[in-house]
Formats: structure tokens, sequence, C-alpha cells
């Protein structure tokens, strides 16, 4: 009897109807053209059950496609010019936010990272499955903190004295409640801050400034039935940066995990500051 094909690595999930599959496409960065939903309307009906399932981490499922034309369906997806998901001990499809494309609160161009991600990293063999999420801002709605490594906008506000007046608006409005007015100066406690950029857009003097400005990165996150929040391992990391931190994380990932240990378990068993002293060797490495 032949072995059955590597469904995961396409995308292809068995569903629990015997001799039936869900297909998963993937897009990037989160975005779909009406060109690519009438493709993945065609393959629907073509294959499957005419139905399609957005899941929440931004994907496209198909399902009902029999076994026999899992080549025939991947065949298809090449040719309609759109992507299979990945599944397996691999690196997953990222989960992008708009940023500063057009939500009002976002501070970076989250798009441009999301397509270097899709780009250079899914499908990468890792010991465990890996996810990796990308947010624009400190309202954190693709969830950050519980994916493998996540990846948050920030902006870091700084003072100019000479243009503050005092008014407080930053003080009633700061989220975290990092602002104050001691002795008749604003002082920004660095330790609550949460760089979201929301005093810097409101201020009405422009005393408030973006100072460094990138990306937190987040590492050990997991959902799921046993959650587990992620660690910040470097902050404000310019987006031409990312793939060497990235990079760095991966190796000592690769290094330390055992088969099917996810980044969490990985992260619990040798301790935040261990992993990142092995993270800035491999860093210093590069």
């Amino acid at each position: 009897m032949a072995a059955k094909p590597d469904y995961k690595k396409y995308g292809f999930i068995p569903q629990r109807q015997k001799g039936l599959l869900l297909m998963r496409l993937r897009n990037c960065a989160g975005n779909a053209s009406a060109e690519d939903l009438r493709k993945i309307a065609a393959l629907a009906e073509k294959f499957g059950s005419g139905e399609v399932h957005f899941t929440v981490r931004q994907g496209v499922e198909i399902p009902g496609v029999p076994e026999e034309r899992f080549e025939e369906a991947l065949q298809a997806i090449l040719d309609a010019g759109l992507q299979h998901a990945v599944c397996g001990l691999r690196v997953r499809p990222v989960m992008v936010c708009p940023g500063n494309s057009t939500c009002p609160y976002g501070l970076v161009d989250t798009n441009s990272l999301g397509k270097l991600l899709d780009k250079d990293y899914v499908g990468k063999d890792l010991p465990a499955k890996t996810k990796f999420t990308v947010c624009g801002c400190a309202n954190a709605c693709t969830k950050p903190q519980g994916h493998d490594v996540g990846f948050r906008g920030a902006a870091e506000p700084l003072l100019k004295k000479e243009s503050c007046i005092r008014c407080g608006a930053c003080v009633k409005r700061c989220p975290a409640k990092a602002m104050s007015l001691e002795s008749g100066e604003l002082v920004i406690d660095y330790q609550k801050c949460l760089s979201c950029g929301v005093c810097v857009r409101l201020c009405p003097k422009k005393a408030l400034q973006t100072g460094r400005e990138g990306y937190h990165i987040y590492v050990g996150g997991k959902g799921g039935r046993y959650t587990q929040e992620g660690k910040i391992v470097a902050e404000f990391i310019a987006e031409k940066e990312v793939p060497k931190y990235l990079d760095a994380i991966l190796a000592v990932y690769e290094d330390i995990g055992e088969k099917g240990q996810r980044l969490n378990a990985v992260m619990s068993r040798y301790g935040l500051r261990n992993f990142q002293k092995r993270m800035e060797k491999k860093l210093g490495d590069q």
C-alpha cells in the first residue's frame, strides 16, 4: 500500500470524516484582493463542499476535499496564483494587523514586516509548530504575547520641556497612567509607559515627540489549552533589524528545543535570562 502524501506540509488537514481533507490557504499579511476571493470561491465549489471558513489566524479553510483529489487541488491552488498554507513542525502563516496603513492607532508598517516574514520564514522546519504575529501598537489586536514570536509596534515619547504648557491632556488620556504633573512639571514613568503613541498624537503643543520606535519582540507565548504569556526579549527594533533578531531566536530554539517542544516549553525549561544570553551570543556571532 502506497504511503500517503505529507498533507500537512502543503496545508491540507485530514477531517474527522474519513477520506476528506481541509484545504488551507494562506494570504500575505492578512490581505486578499477581490480577485483572490473569487478564486477561493471557485476552488471551494470545484474541490470542496462549496463552503469557506476563515480561521482566527486569518487563514482560509475549504472543507470537504476528497483525499484522491489532493494533488489536483494543490496544483489548482498554484495555477490560481494563490498560496497553500503549511502545517506540522514548521513556521505557520503569519498573522498581521493593518498597522499604520489604515488604523488610527498604528505606529508601524506591519504589512511590510508581514510580507518579509511570509517570504523568508513561513514553512521553515523547526522542532515544533511555530506561530508569528505582527501588530502595530499596544492594543495588541493580533496578540503578540500569545504567540511563539510576536512583534508589537512601539514609539517612545520624549518631552520637549520648553514647549510643554502643563495642560494635563496627556495625563488624563494616558492608558497606562504613566504621565503625571509633579511640582508643575510633566513626568513620564517609563516603567509604566506602553509606548503606544497616544500622548504624542494628542499633545496640543507638540511638546511630546517620538523618540525610539520600532518593534518590541515577544518570545514564548502560547494560547490553547495551556496558555503562557510571552516575554519581551528586545525593544524598539527597526524593521530592517528584525531578521537578525529572529534568526538568533530561531537558532537558539533549534539548538536546545526538542522535537515537538514549543518555544514556551523551552523558555520555561531554560528561563528568560538564559535564553536571552544564548540569543545575544547568536547576535554577536552574526
